[in-house]
């Protein structure tokens, strides 16, 4: 059997928001919310919210920050280059 190439966007899941959806086959755990519009014979758009607005504010000289595994693997896959290491 040919290898099968993930989709772009996938969840399997039931309201209220449950399950982890995926991002070219990567899980990405981090996701709050997601939306998809889809035009008539356009390419459907999905937006994903990783952190809910407000849930997070830092102000900081300097910080470290952490992405989950799951979450930078998905985002990789999207082009996403992490800063560089310290």
């Amino acid at each position: 059997m040919a290898d099968q190439t993930p989709p772009a966007f996938a969840f399997d899941g039931t309201w209220p928001f449950t399950g982890t959806p995926e991002i070219n086959g990567h899980p990405a755990a981090s996701v709050t919310a997601f939306s998809v519009k889809a035009d008539e014979g356009g390419i459907p758009v999905v937006t994903v919210t990783l952190v809910g607005p407000g849930a997070l504010r830092l102000l900081l000289g300097s910080a470290r920050v952490q992405v989950a595994d799951e979450t930078a693997e998905a985002l990789r896959s999207l082009g996403w280059t992490p800063p560089a290491e310290r």
